[in-house]
């Protein structure tokens, strides 16, 4: 695995004026918890697909979005490798996390990654507020020391910074009463191969004039036009059952009937015998991409083995090589 340190602390100075300097929540002590945390780009596309998803469905600029972060902690170390959606409902301008929706998701989230626990949560907002710590509260009942995630969209990125505070929570003693405070943690990106991987074929998923795009971008073009195609042929069928209703069409009992013969296929796919076989078929086409890719891995390194030893067998003095055949000598 390779790490990229990050700085939490540098701020150009075009932003310092915009930002609060203070913030009533978070503890005035330095800048180290004395925690690592070591954040995934996983968790990271996650928390933006999640803002931007809600941001665009609501039509709002700024919604509410609060997640779930998980992972593995040992000791002083935590590494945040995955994370999911919360729901919850506002009820006289308070957020009440949905107990019943986290419990489910989390075990069927163990169920799949036994390994990882609940580690803390998200939500984005420029520094921490009251609010936040009323939610901090309640995760405090899923875990006794919860971290909290938050991200800045509209902060300007720069290549020393990122717009994303990980806090710790402590209990301070303000006024003779016990308050919970927020202190910044340090945070490091870590990535595997496989996410390297991953993150550099996004990047690159530019359709080119050449015809030499992503094969990504070709497959979610496919999907898109299909679903477009689906969501036309609907509204068509929408569109002459309210004009045979309205009678400004005559009836087609022929056309009617095939409607009617669709719709009654519908009530089938919500069948506990349908989503068995469609579990089964659709396990089955997940292992056999799988094994695609491990053969085509295979394949890969196969042939980066044998350009190696054809490489060294060939810059190694006294070795019999293609340098050797120019002098005569005969390649056994």
């Amino acid at each position: 695995m390779t790490t990229m340190e990050v700085n939490m602390d540098i701020v150009p100075d075009s932003e310092a004026a915009t930002q609060p300097q203070v913030s009533p929540v978070v503890s005035t002590a330095p800048n180290n918890s004395g925690l690592m945390v070591a954040l995934h780009p996983l968790t990271l596309l996650n928390i933006s697909d999640h803002f931007t998803r809600i941001k665009m469905q609501q039509q709002i600029q700024n919604p509410q979005v609060i997640g779930a972060l998980v992972g593995i902690q040992t000791g002083r170390d935590v590494e945040i490798s995955n994370s999911y959606e919360l729901d919850f409902d506002t009820i006289d301008g308070k957020v009440q996390i949905n107990h019943e929706y986290f419990i489910t998701k989390q075990e069927q989230f163990r169920q799949v990654f036994p390994q990882f626990d609940f580690l803390g949560w998200y939500t984005m907002g420029p520094f921490p507020t009251e609010a936040d710590i009323e939610i901090h509260k309640q995760m405090i009942e899923f875990n006794e020391s919860p971290l909290f995630l938050q991200m800045n969209p509209f902060e300007m990125v720069t290549s020393k910074n990122l717009p994303i505070t990980v806090y710790e929570s402590i209990i301070d003693i303000i006024d003779g009463q016990a308050h919970t405070l927020f202190i910044k943690s340090q945070y490091k990106i870590e990535t595997g191969e496989a996410e390297r991987i991953a993150v550099d074929h996004v990047a690159h998923t530019t359709l080119g004039e050449g015809g030499e795009g992503s094969s990504l971008i070709a497959h979610l073009t496919t999907q898109r036009n299909a679903i477009q195609m689906l969501h036309t042929r609907i509204k068509l069928l929408h569109q002459y059952l309210d004009l045979t209703n309205s009678e400004k069409m005559p009836v087609d009992h022929d056309i009617l009937r095939q409607i009617a013969g669709l719709c009654n296929r519908m009530p089938t796919i919500d069948s506990a015998d349908f989503k068995q076989e469609f579990l089964t078929e659709y396990n089955d086409v997940l292992l056999t991409t799988y094994l695609a890719t491990i053969t085509k891995g295979t394949n890969s390194i196969n042939e980066l083995v044998d350009k190696f030893n054809i490489a060294n067998s060939t810059n190694r003095p006294g070795g019999r090589g293609r340098h050797q055949q120019h002098q005569g000598f005969p390649n056994f």
